[in-house]
């Protein structure tokens, strides 16, 4: 074999090994931003159904959703009667709850952020949440095949969240988020999360359908649905005030 062989073979291989190897070698901090560029638009709005489960029982709820930046969510319930018109805002680390029956506003916030919201597996925490996961946790591969990695996150020191631990499943070639695990501190698992749909929006992968699981309880889980999903929308911040919380 010439040289001119040997040289062309040559370049052939190593182009063959960057294919092969695309994405190999990844940190988990490099594949948990490319997670949050997924499921964390600027901003997002969508129609929802949370379907509960709960011993034998099926309850259907609808909503519309508004998130906005990291730290503005505002959601009102529209099904079933008894529940239309609540609504909740939150801002920061901060939430308030418009009961419509009462004209009445509650503030829920610090440790109250975790409990369910409307009977739900989801938490107000976990509903309401825009934070970058890459801004909460540190990241490292726990495991990789060929499919999906496997990434371990422990929440960053002075950082304050529902969840110490989080395990999850991340598809390997468009970064989608398959399912997840949380943990306490304690190393107790308390709610595990997964991914029924994901729906292309822009070139996003979002999580359009998801099934939520308490651990804590028994007989029990919730699936979201969310349709005319909207992503990286102009959303005006007068959406955010306690003023379109309490308008009727």
């Amino acid at each position: 074999m010439n040289r001119k062989n040997v040289i062309k073979n040559l370049i052939i291989m190593i182009a063959l090994l960057a294919i092969f190897n695309l994405g190999y070698g990844m940190t988990g901090d490099e594949i948990l931003k490319k997670v949050d560029e997924n499921i964390t638009p600027n901003s997002i709005k969508y129609n929802g159904e949370m379907i509960i489960f709960k011993r034998g029982r099926k309850y259907t709820k609808k909503m519309k959703i508004y998130g906005k930046g990291t730290e503005k969510s505002f959601v009102e319930f529209t099904y079933p009667s008894r529940d239309k018109g609540t609504k909740y805002l939150r801002i920061g680390d901060n939430m308030w709850m418009y009961l419509p029956k009462a004209n009445r506003t509650v503030k829920i916030s610090g440790h109250m952020l975790r409990q369910s919201m409307m009977g739900s597996d989801f938490s107000y925490e976990d509903q309401t949440n825009r934070n970058k996961l890459y801004d909460i946790y540190n990241s490292k591969v726990k495991e990789e095949t060929k499919d999906f990695y496997l990434l371990e996150l422990v929440v960053k020191k002075g950082v304050e969240t529902s969840y110490y631990k989080r395990l999850i499943w991340i598809g390997k070639t468009n970064f989608n988020l398959i399912k997840e695990e949380m943990y306490a501190v304690s190393g107790k698992l308390l709610k595990a999360m997964t991914v029924l749909k994901n729906d292309i929006i822009d070139g996003k992968y979002y999580p359009s359908d998801i099934k939520m699981e308490d651990k804590i309880k028994k007989n029990s889980y919730t699936e979201i649905i969310m349709k005319d999903i909207e992503l990286d929308v102009n959303i005006k911040d007068s959406m955010f005030t306690l003023r379109a919380l309490e308008r009727k």
